[in-house]
């Protein structure tokens, strides 16, 4: 277990992720996790858009809000997870499990990428709930035995990275093409049937690839795109969310993530139809800045916030969130009528 880290209860995010650069300073890891893009067009145009998108208040309707939810069965005080995360080169084990932890002391869930049983153990020992989010492998038996393996272990979901079919696009090059590979549909569908758990489908940006997802048997689809690290002009999660739960949202669930940062973003994203919110990047950040109280901080700040525009906007609870509360910028008019 990691050392615990005397962490004074920071008063804003701006000190949280001030205090992660530095820490992230003394490791050598300069600026703020760069993305794999090239050029972040999705992930700047995702940005754009959820700063274009406003609430409509009902000061004369105030309520205490509730955010409690449910999520594959786990009771959650606020509708927000750390989306599928891997650990990287500059975190130790120890570290990563304190990462985790501090979701699961937050009341959240955690989303575990790249990392061998072990690890995997390790996080589930935490007592945080976790979802095993397995990479789509060229070796295709690999797929299958991970997926039986975070069954084992006591996972509470299971699921496969579609955007991270091609690897990554860096520089002009693809990274890690020789590790994963695009899948036939079959073999999803097998992997699928090797458990019982739900199984989550991230990486959908089309009614297309949702509606395959529910044709597969899947429980659940993450809108995301992979923080532009696979596709760098793949349609922003955003645009492409209300689709997607006007499509497949009464038969499976509809989750986002990419670009979301706050707890203002967390209630735009369910008011577009997502049932919760995910979060990588600044999870990672706040764990630099404090590990697993940094992490639980971070939670605690996006859940301050959610429940105040939801008491601003008359939402006693997550069910009352809904499109109608939202407006765009006029200049954004055109497209927002279009959804």
């Amino acid at each position: 277990m990691a050392e615990e880290k005397a962490v004074k209860q920071l008063e804003t995010l701006t000190e949280l992720f001030t205090l992660a650069k530095e820490n992230l300073k003394v490791k050598g890891v300069e600026g703020q996790l760069p993305s794999a893009s090239n050029y972040l067009a999705s992930s700047q145009a995702n940005r754009r858009l959820l700063d274009s998108i406003f609430m409509k208040p009902r000061f004369l309707d105030p309520v205490e809000p509730d955010t409690d939810c449910t999520l594959f069965g786990v009771k959650m005080r606020v509708p927000a997870f750390c989306s599928a995360l891997s650990k990287p080169g500059y975190l130790s084990d120890d570290e990563m499990t304190d990462l985790v932890r501090g979701m699961g002391n937050a009341g959240s869930i955690m989303m575990l990428g790249i990392g061998g049983s072990e690890l995997l153990q390790s996080a589930i020992d935490t007592g945080t709930p976790v979802a095993k989010m397995v990479k789509p492998y060229r070796e295709t038996e690999l797929i299958y035995k991970k997926v039986k393996d975070a069954e084992s272990r006591g996972c509470v979901a299971v699921g496969i990275d579609i955007d991270h079919f091609y690897g990554i696009y860096r520089d002009g090059r693809s990274m890690r093409a020789e590790t994963f590979a695009p899948k036939p549909t079959e073999e999803i569908r097998q992997a699928i049937s090797l458990t019982k758990l739900p199984f989550i489908i991230k990486g959908v940006l089309s009614i297309s690839d949702a509606e395959k997802a529910i044709e597969l048997g899947t429980s659940a689809v993450i809108v995301s795109n992979h923080g532009t690290g696979s596709f760098d002009f793949g349609v922003p999660s955003v645009v492409t969310l209300p689709e997607v739960v006007e499509a497949v949202g009464e038969h499976v669930t509809v989750l986002v993530d990419s670009g979301f940062r706050t707890g203002n973003d967390v209630f735009k994203g369910l008011a577009l139809g997502a049932k919760a919110v995910g979060f990588a990047t600044s999870v990672l950040m706040a764990s630099n800045a404090g590990g697993a109280a940094g992490v639980e901080q971070f939670i605690g700040f996006v859940t301050a916030e959610l429940k105040r525009t939801m008491s601003i906007c008359g939402c006693p609870d997550l069910s009352a969130i809904s499109r109608s509360l939202l407006v765009t910028s006029p200049e954004l008019t055109p497209w927002w009528q279009r959804r």
